[in-house]
């Protein structure tokens, strides 16, 4: 968990620092949101998948204590850029040392946890990205304004080297267990898990969920300095404390009740959270149409305590779904949906249509933009029912059948 919470605050660091890095490096919204979109998200989502077949077969915590040491160096090297290209250049060298982490963190919690608990403890690591949103914004914001954003990337690099001797002297590499009888085996390929029916649908609901929310994120400092007129250390006060705090409750509250909801049947958490993402939609556009910031904030506390919901039960079902050999990449997949076609495209075309509509002289270009991609939440919902309804014929108990002509795994009740 401290591992992903300092993996949070260097991924979430440049959004508090946007409209400073604006104007220092003299940068456009597009050229933001390619920093903060597939300059980070892309190559952290493509970078994650070699990185997690090493981590299926290799000592994962070593492979963890390493990845530490590269994001944090570039973290720091950020500080010392000085155009739109270095600085590109070190966050996409944050991005491949944190792309090795999810996976190897979520197998190795699989590995340590029964199925029944995989989404409390999932749930449990994941606490690290809010509490480390919520140190990027509220810290990180406030150091920049008053010492400089260089400071603040050097400051957040410099804490990893104590990072990597806790992990290396507190944490063993656990046993992976033998193959279940009950999981979904595909010999490493990846089309065979897309074929997968409920990994399928999994993955292309968080990828639209991210495209969503990670936007909404991302962008959401600049777009309260920019129509409520709140200082980057106003900002990261409260909209980095209402994010922060509502997106840890969100990600504990979805996982032990994806956990409580799946000891009865794996459907209904699915169910539950398909539910929850139809009302984070509604506070999500309400969010964006208010004109006082207190409302605002009220709205997005709900959005983003709602929207949280969905690590716990999602990584959770694809960790339970596939054999002990396949969890790290399974979990690399999911990462390049979810950050590389999800929250990176997000990012990029909330840039690209602020830009747009700016050149057209539409005021409020931002808040356009962002209720444009508000509404594809709802697209998320769809999948995540349907992921729910086939999970009834490929859950963790369901028996194996091989079909060996065709090397293709089904499973039948």
């Amino acid at each position: 968990m401290l591992c992903q919470l300092l993996a949070s605050v260097d991924a979430h660091l440049p959004f508090i620092l946007v409209e400073v890095l604006k104007d220092d490096l003299g940068l456009s919204d597009t050229q933001i949101g390619l920093i903060n979109g597939p300059a980070f998200s892309l190559v952290y989502a493509t970078a994650a998948i070699p990185i997690a077949r090493l981590s299926d077969r290799r000592n994962r915590i070593a492979i963890i204590s390493g990845a530490i040491v590269i994001w944090s160096g570039f973290t720091a090297a950020a500080g010392a850029a000085h155009t739109f290209g270095s600085l590109a250049f070190t966050r996409i060298g944050v991005a491949v040392g944190e792309s090795a982490l999810a996976p190897a963190a979520h197998s190795v919690i699989a590995s340590y946890l029964p199925a029944s608990s995989r989404a409390k403890g999932i749930a449990i690591y994941s606490f690290g990205v809010a509490v480390g949103a919520f140190v990027a914004f509220a810290a990180g914001g406030y150091i920049g304004e008053h010492f400089g954003w260089r400071t603040a990337f050097l400051a957040v690099g410099g804490t990893g080297l104590f990072l990597v001797i806790l992990m290396l002297t507190t944490v063993r590499e656990p046993l992976r267990e033998q193959r279940s009888s009950g999981t979904y085996v595909s010999q490493g390929s990846v089309s065979r898990l897309l074929k997968h029916p409920v990994i399928r649908n999994l993955l292309t609901g968080g990828a639209l969920l991210g495209f969503s929310s990670g936007a909404i994120e991302s962008w959401g400092p600049a777009y309260v300095m920019r129509t409520f007129g709140l200082s980057t250390t106003e900002t990261g006060m409260t909209f980095g404390i209402v994010m922060g705090i509502l997106a840890m409750v969100g990600m504990l509250a979805g996982g032990f009740i994806a956990s409580w909801l799946s000891a009865r049947h794996p459907r209904y958490a699915l169910q539950m959270l398909a539910i929850v993402l139809v009302l984070a939609t509604i506070a999500q556009v309400g969010s964006l149409v208010v004109d006082s910031y207190s409302q605002f904030l009220v709205l997005v506390a709900i959005t983003v305590l709602l929207s949280s919901f969905y690590i716990g039960p999602t990584y959770a079902t694809l960790q339970s779904m596939v054999d002990s050999g396949e969890r790290s990449l399974v979990s690399a997949i999911a990462l390049f949906c979810f950050n590389g076609m999800g929250i990176a495209a997000g990012t990029l075309v909330v840039g690209l249509l602020s830009d747009a509509l700016s050149n057209y002289s539409v005021t409020h270009s931002l808040k356009w933009a962002l209720l444009m991609i508000s509404f594809v939440k709802l697209w998320s919902v769809l999948h995540y029912w349907l992921a729910s309804r086939k999970i009834t014929a490929f859950d963790e108990h369901s028996v194996l059948t091989h079909t060996c002509s065709e090397g293709v795994v089904t499973t039948a009740r």
